[in-house]
């Protein structure tokens, strides 16, 4: 089995709708403090963009809440696993079995993706794939760690750009014999685009 784009929930694609608003109105208000803050170098930059990073995961925070509560879902149930941005590491194993993660629709313009092999003798191919907030495909990147015990500790890097407010989905698949294993590492990193932050705060000062 190779690794594929996997779908959304229809269940997190009405609340990714219901929640547009409110990323909007964040992006909008995070662009204000780039514009009259950051971009000047006013005040303690790194301070003011360190919050930022902490109330986008925050809003994320509330989207998964809010869907926990249409869905059902909780961190008990077997299935897709979900994770914020920023998320220094996820751990997992993978013997003879796939995995998938997935990011709910993000506040900010560039994902860092980083998929690392920390043990066992399995490989895995690997699927990132961007999506519109109503589920449609928007990009999706391949790559593979091969299987062996000298490929422990490589990693791979999917960089996507444009992602401000689209799901991502990562989908792993074991590669090897059934029995062996494949222990990983998932990060996930998040960057505003200062461009795009100018460019939004000038428009919305102009509306």
């Amino acid at each position: 089995m190779k690794a594929s784009c996997q779908s959304l929930t229809s269940s997190l694609i009405k609340v990714t709708g219901d929640f547009l608003q409110k990323y909007q109105d964040f992006r909008r208000d995070a662009a204000k403090i780039y514009v009259d803050t950051i971009i000047p170098g006013k005040g303690d930059v790194e301070k003011q963009v360190n919050k930022l990073i902490d109330d986008a995961f925050g809003l994320q925070t509330d989207l998964m809440n809010a869907y926990d509560k249409v869905s059902g879902e909780g961190s008990w149930k077997i299935g897709a696993r979900h994770i914020l941005v920023p998320t220094k590491k996820v751990t997992g194993s993978l013997i003879a079995t796939e995995r998938t993660f997935v990011i709910p629709a993000t506040p900010f313009d560039k994902l860092t993706i980083t998929i690392k092999k920390t043990d066992g003798k399995a490989g895995a191919d690997i699927a990132v794939c961007a999506k519109y907030s109503t589920g449609e495909y928007f990009n999706k990147k391949e790559k593979s760690i091969d299987k062996g015990e000298e490929t422990v500790g490589r990693e791979v890097n999917f960089v996507l750009d444009d992602m401000a407010d689209k799901p991502t989905t990562i989908h792993l698949v074991h590669t090897g014999l059934l029995t062996n294993k494949f222990e990983y590492t998932v990060s996930v990193e998040g960057e505003f685009n200062q461009d795009e932050m100018e460019k939004l705060g000038k428009s919305s000062k102009a509306a």
